[in-house]
C-alpha cells in the first residue's frame, strides 16, 4: 500500500503515521541495529525497501522468500530500546492485510464504525505477534496472520452486534444514577466496580476485560505493568483499555443530561 492508492481510514492513516516514524531522525540507525545479526534482512539497506519487496514481491528477484523474511523479522528485539521501532515496522508489514479485512468486516457488518474495525485489527495484531502458534511455524507465516486476524476481527464483530441487539432488546444497563460522583477517589472506585459487575452480568465485559478495567481505572496499574502482567505489549494493552471503555460508552449511550454516573469517571 505504500504506493498504492490511500483512503483516509484509521488503518491507511496510521500507515502514514508509522512511515513517517521510520524516516525519523535515528530510527536508520535503529534499523542497522535491529538487522545487524541477520542475513537475510540486512541485504535490504532501509526498512522501507524491506516494506516495499513483502508488499509487491517479484519472481525474479535474488531476494529470500516472504517466509524466509518473516521468520527473521517475526523474533522480538532482545533490545528494549529497539521495541517500538520494531512494532512499526512489523504493522507497516501487515497495513495491507488489515485494509482487506477491514474492508470485508465492513461490507459484512455495515453497523460497526470502519475505525473501531482498524482499532481491534490493530490489537488482534499485536496480541497475536508474541504467540507460541505463530512463532511455532516455518512456513506460510503471511497467511497464518492474515487468517487469525479475519477470524478474531470476525468473531469480535459479530459480539458486538449481539451487544446491539441485546441493548435494543433489554434496554440500558440499571446503574445508581440518583448517586453523586464524590470526589473521594474511594468512592469513585465503589461506582466503577458497582457498573462493571452490572456490565460483567450482561455479558458485555469478560472476566479478564473486566480484571484490566479494574486495575486501570481503579487501582491506577500502568499500562507497561499491564503488559508485564498479561504478556501483551503496552501498546496492545492500551488498545484494548480504550476499545473496552469505547464499547461501554456506546452500549451505554444515552441523551447528555442522562448519562451514567460512572462513565463520567473515564476521561475522553
Amino acid at each position: 500500500m505504500i504506493a498504492g492508492p490511500k483512503c483516509h481510514c484509521l488503518v491507511c492513516r496510521l500507515e502514514t503515521s508509522l512511515i513517517a516514524e521510520l524516516r525519523a531522525d535515528g530510527n536508520t540507525e535503529r534499523y542497522r541495529q535491529l538487522v545487524a545479526s541477520s542475513t537475510v534482512l540486512s541485504g535490504f539497506p532501509t526498512p522501507l525497501r524491506l516494506i516495499q519487496h513483502l508488499h509487491r514481491p517479484r519472481g525474479d528477484h535474488p531476494y529470500p522468500s516472504s517466509d524466509q523474511i518473516l521468520l527473521e523479522l517475526l523474533r522480538p528485539p532482545t533490545n528494549p530500546f529497539l521495541q517500538q521501532f520494531w512494532h512499526a515496522l512489523v504493522l507497516l508489514v501487515f497495513i495491507p492485510t488489515m485494509h482487506r479485512t477491514m474492508n470485508q468486516l465492513s461490507a459484512s457488518f455495515p453497523s460497526l464504525a470502519r475505525d473501531d474495525i482498524a482499532q481491534h485489527l490493530t490489537t488482534i495484531l499485536l496480541e497475536f505477534l508474541p504467540s507460541n502458534e505463530l512463532h511455532s511455524r516455518q512456513s506460510h507465516l503471511a497467511f497464518t496472520v492474515a487468517r487469525r486476524l479475519r477470524r478474531a476481527a470476525f468473531r469480535w464483530a459479530i459480539h458486538e452486534c449481539r451487544f446491539a441487539a441485546v441493548e435494543d432488546l433489554a434496554g440500558l444497563p440499571t446503574t445508581p444514577l440518583d448517586l453523586e460522583v464524590s470526589e473521594d477517589q474511594s468512592h469513585s472506585g465503589v461506582l466503577l466496580r458497582e457498573f462493571f459487575d452490572n456490565c460483567e452480568r450482561k455479558g458485555w465485559l469478560t472476566s479478564t476485560d473486566r480484571r484490566i478495567l479494574t486495575q486501570s481505572k481503579i487501582e491506577g496499574v500502568s499500562c507497561r505493568e499491564l503488559s508485564r502482567r498479561h504478556g501483551h505489549s503496552s501498546i496492545a494493552v492500551q488498545h484494548r483499555i480504550q476499545r473496552l471503555v469505547d464499547r461501554l460508552r456506546r452500549l451505554t449511550r444515552k441523551p447528555p443530561n442522562d448519562i451514567p454516573q460512572q462513565l463520567e469517571l473515564f476521561p475522553k
